[in-house]
């Protein structure tokens, strides 16, 4: 079954992703194109996907990765104009919209994605503590990184985010 942010969920209360309540109707939800924090009108076209992958154990090299086994995948379109990406916790009331809860070296607070105007994403590192890397360089923490079609970023010790778009 769907969540409402478009994860697969092995629960039909609430997702075994990110844990957000699922729809009281066993039809997947279907998130709108548009979010309300992002009027149509600045919306230019550009819809970007986020396809995961958790890999069975950690690949050494990023060469590794690309020829490594995983599971449990899911996608999820980027509709809100900040996308947070960490692992949940509901005792700090934390539920991120990319939940890498399968991760232990993934900060609760990781990064996040930002959407600008023009339809572009942006990486953020939010300052977490095992950092992030896009396409095998780790990035600074706290500064913007353009991204683009086909863009890999690796965070934690088995977590790949595959970026589809612009």
């Amino acid at each position: 079954m769907n969540c409402p942010n478009g994860h697969v969920s092995t629960s039909s209360d609430y997702c075994s992703v990110c844990g957000v309540k699922m729809a009281a109707d066993s039809e997947p939800v279907i998130a709108p194109l548009v979010s309300p924090d992002l009027p149509s009108s600045e919306l230019t076209g550009a819809i970007w996907r986020i396809e995961c992958r958790v890999f069975k154990t950690n690949p050494a090299s990023e060469e590794a990765a690309a020829h490594a086994t995983y599971e449990s995948p899911f996608q999820l379109t980027l509709i809100n104009r900040v996308t947070q990406i960490g692992r949940s916790s509901q005792k700090r009331n934390l539920h991120p919209e990319i939940a890498c809860d399968w991760d232990e070296a993934v900060s609760h607070r990781h990064a996040k994605i930002e959407l600008d105007p023009e339809g572009n994403a942006f990486l953020f590192d939010v300052g977490s503590t095992n950092g992030t890397m896009v396409n095998g360089k780790v990035i600074a923490a706290n500064t913007p990184n353009k991204l683009k079609d086909g863009d890999r970023i690796s965070l934690g010790g088995k977590t790949a985010l595959i970026v589809h778009g612009k």
